[in-house]
C-alpha cells in the first residue's frame, strides 16, 4: 500500500495485516513513523496533502506508483489527494467523487438534500466580509468546506458574534470560500461504524455531552454512547439516515463518522467523514462493543473480509469519552496517566502535555486538550456528570504558568 499522511493507529493495524506500507508524509511528520517504531519505506515531501508535492516526492525517491496494489490513507486531509493518485494511476483506492463528497461539506449536504434527507441549508461565500445580517438570516453557522475538529466554526447570532468571526477567521491567514449554513436545533450526536458491500453493519450512536460548537464558550469536548438495547428507535433512525447518505456519497467499504442533531420526530445531518472519529471514539467503541474500527478499517481498503462477528456481546455498562482542558500556558505540574488511570470510572487513557510542554487553548478547536479519558458508569446520565466532575477536578491539578 501507498499511504498518504501517518497515523500510528492506521500504521499498526496496516502491520498486522503483514501489508508492506510506504508512508508519504509532511515535512512536519518526517520523525513520527521512526518515533513510532516503523522500520518500512517514509518518503517525506513538503505536504502530503497536496497531489504536487505526493508525485514528485516519490518520483524523487524513485519509487514507481505502479508496484503498489492500493492507494489510501485515514488521515482525513489526504482522502482525496490519496483518491486522486489512486485514480490517475488505476490502483485500488477510494473513488474521486465519493473521497470528495466525504469531505466538502457543501457538496455532501447537497447530495443529502437530493437524497431526500433532513438537513441545513447552506451556502458559500469567498470573502468573510461579505457576510452581513441583512443578507444571511441569523442563526447561522459559518466554517471551512473542508475542516476538522470545529476549527474556525463559529455560531452566528448577532452583530457582535459575526464581527468575532469575522476577527478570528480574518487572523487566520486562511483563504475562503466558506460555508455558511443555518442554526440547527437538537442535540448533537455522532454516529460510528462500518459500511461494507454498500451495506452498514456495525454502528454505534453515542450523544455528546454539549454541542461541539460551544467549545467557543467553554464547552466540554466528549461523548456517551447510547445503548443499543434501550433505544431501539434512536438506532433505526441512526441507521437508516447513515445508510442513504453513505449510498449518496457513493462511500460502500470502509468506516465513517456521522454527526447528526436529535429532533423530536427526526435526525438531521450535519456532516460525515470517511475516517474513525476523533477523541476517544475509536477506544470507546473497542471497550463498548469490541469492535476494533482500525481493523475493519484495515480489512476494507485491503478488500479483505470484515472481521464482525455476528453473535459478539458487548459490554452493557455505560462507556464515554472525554477531552480533559486546562488553563492554556506551560505546564508546571499535572497528573501523569498513571495518575488518571487510578481513578475511579477510567478505563482507558492518554496525556498529551507534560511539565514544560504548553497547553493549548481548548476553546480554538475540539481536538485540543492536556488529556482525555474513556470512562464507564452506573447510567448514562450518571456518567456525563461524572466526566464533567472529572474534567473539573483534573483541570485543578494542573499547574501552568504563562508562557
Amino acid at each position: 500500500m501507498l499511504y498518504l499522511g501517518w497515523w500510528n493507529e492506521a500504521a499498526d493495524s496496516l502491520a498486522r495485516h503483514d501489508c508492506d506500507t510506504t508512508f508519504v508524509v509532511g515535512a512536519h511528520d518526517a520523525e513520527a513513523p521512526a518515533k513510532h517504531g516503523f522500520t518500512g519505506r517514509v518518503v517525506v515531501v513538503p505536504d502530503a496533502t497536496r497531489v504536487d508535492d505526493v508525485v514528485a516526492g516519490l518520483m524523487r525517491a524513485g519509487i514507481d506508483v505502479a508496484e503498489f496494489d492500493v492507494v489510501s490513507t485515514e488521515y482525513e486531509e489526504c482522502i482525496v489527494p490519496a483518491a486522486v493518485v489512486a485514480n490517475a494511476y488505476g490502483k485500488a483506492g477510494f473513488p474521486v467523487p465519493a473521497a470528495v463528497a466525504l469531505r466538502d461539506k457543501f457538496v455532501q449536504k447537497g447530495l443529502v438534500r437530493d437524497a431526500g434527507l433532513a438537513v441545513a441549508r447552506c451556502h458559500t461565500v469567498v470573502d468573510i466580509a461579505e457576510l452581513d445580517l441583512a443578507a444571511t438570516r441569523a442563526p447561522f453557522v459559518v466554517k471551512p468546506l473542508a475542516g476538522a475538529g470545529t476549527a474556525l466554526t463559529y455560531g452566528v447570532r448577532d452583530q457582535a458574534s459575526l464581527d468575532r468571526a469575522r476577527t478570528a477567521i480574518t487572523e487566520s491567514g486562511k483563504d475562503g470560500p466558506w460555508l455558511v449554513e443555518e442554526f440547527v436545533d437538537g442535540a448533537e450526536l455522532h454516529v460510528d461504524g462500518v459500511v461494507r458491500d454498500g451495506a452498514v453493519t456495525f454502528l454505534a450512536v453515542s450523544r455528546y455531552l454539549q454541542n461541539v460548537i460551544e467549545i467557543r464558550h467553554g464547552a466540554l469536548v466528549g461523548s456517551v454512547v447510547v445503548e443499543p438495547g434501550t433505544s431501539p428507535a434512536l438506532y433505526a433512525r441512526a441507521h437508516a439516515l447513515t445508510s442513504a447518505a453513505l449510498k449518496a456519497f457513493g462511500h460502500a467499504d470502509g468506516v465513517f463518522h456521522l454527526e447528526a442533531f436529535e429532533q423530536s420526530d427526526q435526525l438531521v445531518f450535519s456532516e460525515c467523514a470517511g475516517r474513525i472519529g476523533g477523541g476517544m471514539v475509536w477506544e470507546t467503541t473497542r471497550a463498548k462493543f469490541a469492535v476494533d474500527l482500525y481493523d475493519e478499517w484495515a480489512r476494507a481498503v485491503l478488500g479483505r473480509p470484515s472481521g464482525l462477528e455476528p453473535d459478539r456481546a458487548h459490554d452493557p455498562r455505560p462507556h464515554g469519552w472525554v477531552q480533559l482542558p486546562a488553563r492554556p500556558g506551560r505546564v508546571v505540574s499535572a497528573p501523569g496517566l498513571e495518575d488518571l488511570l487510578r481513578q475511579p470510572g477510567v478505563v482507558a487513557a492518554q496525556v498529551s502535555v507534560t511539565p514544560g510542554q504548553i497547553v493549548p487553548d481548548s476553546t480554538a478547536a475540539s481536538h485540543f486538550r492536556a488529556a482525555r479519558v474513556v470512562m464507564t458508569g452506573e447510567t448514562e446520565a450518571a456518567l456525563s456528570d461524572d466526566m464533567r466532575r472529572f474534567a473539573g477536578w483534573f483541570a485543578e491539578q494542573v499547574v501552568v504558568e504563562q508562557p
